[in-house]
């Protein structure tokens, strides 16, 4: 039996920021457990890298700016180069209702953010003439990630400190032992140790019915992204454009665009295949958003599963029931962009800290009582 002070299982965005934050505070002794040959493979390695603020839950908008200063600020000094490259952002509104939900996030946003109105959208980027919207929030603090440099950070600056990362390796069994630990089995072997985080994406239920816990399963739901050329030439400068009422997203990527039609359905904890219905969605919701776009011809899909709570809020904290058990979980697509914050509070709560941050986030609410 091999001990640990944590095990953390997950190398995404969740479990690397977690071990990068806990290694930073001095614990020493870190595995982390990945199933996948290497880290991010799933959804922290297929997400469309951008880093943005817009968010409406209050809670997750400051975990998300948060985020982007470490990525814009430390990030950067510590991979001795930038991996933001900023372009800002713009988030359109086409109903009324949209458009004041919109404008009154604009007070908690970082300075410079404002209200355009959609002649000054179209002004900024000809390709949305023809589109019927109201207007858009202009975010030029929000940019694209270079996601891959991120998770190496987070990677490096935890085995940099003593943590150890051992790939190919699914958990089997968590089961309490004797006195204040729990011990984790897998085919590489079994770790003794006082805590295990629960960093484990969409397989996050999965680990915590393992465990025994009793809260509520996650939800995984797929997701789909494209690569096409549309008949305009793709400047590269351009900010992503995110349509809140028709909700799709595209950005540019090379010479063509990265798109999404922000389909969420319901999928298994296994490695997703692309749905051909999605190309459809996605060609009608261009339709009605983008017009100019309905044309594009798709040169490359993929999919990716992002983890819900039922209530939809971030799964951060000790489990109410299991001793040393933590859960980073049900980030919702976020993880990317909060991951710096969310390692912050996963470490802090870890510790022994309890704060009103970790109170919201708390999976203490998730607990199935009475079945």
């Amino acid at each position: 039996m091999n001990t640990a002070d944590v095990v953390i299982v997950g190398a995404g965005f969740a479990g690397a920021a977690t071990a990068f934050h806990l290694a930073r505070q001095g614990v020493k002794n870190i595995i982390v457990l990945e199933r996948e040959r290497i880290p991010g493979y799933h959804a922290s390695g297929r997400n469309a890298a951008l880093g943005f603020s817009s968010i409406a839950a209050p809670e997750a908008a400051t975990l998300a700016r948060e985020g982007l200063d470490f990525i814009r600020t430390e990030a950067a000094a510590l991979a001795g180069r930038s991996i933001f490259r900023p372009c800002g952002s713009l988030l359109i509104a086409s109903q009324e209702n949209t458009g004041r939900d919109l404008r009154a996030m604009l007070p908690h946003l970082d300075g410079g953010s404002a209200w355009w109105s959609a002649d000054e959208v179209f002004r900024a980027l000809p390709i949305l003439q023809g589109a019927n919207f109201l207007g858009a929030v202009w975010a030029p603090q929000d940019g694209v990630v270079d996601i891959h440099a991120l998770l190496e950070l987070y990677l490096k600056g935890a085995t940099s400190r003593g943590a150890q990362v051992f790939y190919c390796t699914p958990v089997l069994a968590i089961t309490a032992a004797q006195g204040q630990t729990l011990e984790v089995r897998t085919p590489a072997g079994s770790w003794s140790c006082a805590a295990v985080v629960n960093a484990a994406g969409a397989w996050a239920t999965e680990i915590g019915r393992l465990a025994g816990s009793p809260l509520l399963p996650l939800e995984p739901r797929r997701r789909h992204l494209f690569v096409g050329k549309p008949h305009i030439q793709v400047d590269p400068h351009w900010p992503f454009v995110w349509h809140a009422d028709v909700d799709t997203y595209f950005r540019p990527e090379g010479d063509g665009l990265l798109l999404s039609p922000c389909d969420a359905t319901p999928h298994p904890a296994v490695e997703p295949t692309t749905d051909e219905n999605s190309k459809l969605l996605l060609a009608e919701k261009l339709e009605r958003a983008f017009p100019q776009l309905a044309d594009l011809a798709i040169a490359q899909a993929w999919a990716c599963l992002r983890t819900f709570a039922p209530d939809e809020r971030f799964v951060i904290g000790p489990d109410p029931e299991i001793q040393g058990f933590l859960w980073v979980a049900g980030l919702g697509g976020h993880g990317m962009t909060t991951s710096a914050a969310v390692g912050r509070l996963a470490a802090a709560a870890l510790l022994g800290e309890k704060s009103e941050e970790l109170g919201w986030f708390s999976p203490a609410r998730l607990v199935q009582r009475g079945s």
